[in-house]
């Protein structure tokens, strides 16, 4: 999939200079695709049904990734995000990463997630290697329907992707951990109530969970303005 005047060469050439990723128009793509609407903060999002769509799309991208690419890159997949940890308030909004092995990431994996419907958002805030994919949720029947979907496309040892990883982890196995984040987050929603998304995020790290994850793998929350 091509965005606007961009074909999937020149965005993958973005992908391989990453200070050209600065002038690419990403954001601006996003909000045309509603990241900024319904971003409304739940207190009961269906788990099963977000798990077995995230599964589908999972395989969807797979099979189109050659199995020597994924071996010799290392490409695995995981689930993050509040819709990973069941019980978890939050958005509608599912979270995946796809992790590989070592900077770029391998054009194969780029052109499946284009070929699977994704839009290609640019670098997330945090840094050029954080590649952020994007796709409107077609589920008929569902609650997640018309939301969207994100992936990072990140090398495996990326700090964000393994705080990510590991607090999903430790929420999903540690009630005092659960609740920490999960005090943390429904506090921060007065933010998205306001329409603003990053200071949720900011506000929803000062967590004793995420400040503890923060020190181990580096500041991975968005500067406050």
């Amino acid at each position: 999939m091509s965005l606007g005047e961009y074909t999937a060469d020149q965005l993958y050439d973005m992908i391989l200079h990453p200070e050209t990723l600065k002038s690419y128009p990403g954001f601006k793509l996003a909000l045309e695709m509603g990241i900024a609407n319904n971003m409304a903060f739940y207190h009961d999002l269906p788990y099963e049904e977000i798990k077995q769509f995230v599964g589908e799309e999972k395989e969807a991208i797979f099979r189109n990734i050659p199995a020597e690419i994924v071996a010799d890159n290392e490409v695995t997949w995981e689930h993050v995000g509040s819709t990973s940890i069941k019980g978890m308030p939050g958005t509608l909004f599912p979270d995946s990463l796809i992790l590989y092995k070592k900077y770029p990431p391998p054009r194969e994996v780029f052109d499946a997630l284009m070929s699977a419907g994704f839009d290609f958002y640019g670098a997330g805030p945090l840094h050029s290697a954080d590649l952020w994919f994007l796709k409107k949720v077609q589920r008929e029947g569902t609650r997640i329907d018309g939301g969207l979907f994100k992936i990072h496309l990140t090398p495996s040892d990326f700090g964000a992707s393994r705080m990510l990883i590991e607090t999903r982890d430790r929420c999903n196995n540690n009630p005092a951990d659960f609740e920490d984040y999960k005090n943390s987050k429904v506090k921060a929603a007065e933010h998205l109530a306001a329409g603003n998304i990053m200071e949720y995020k900011r506000a929803k790290g000062s967590c004793k969970l995420l400040q503890e994850l923060n020190k181990k793998y580096g500041e991975t929350t968005p500067p406050k303005n």
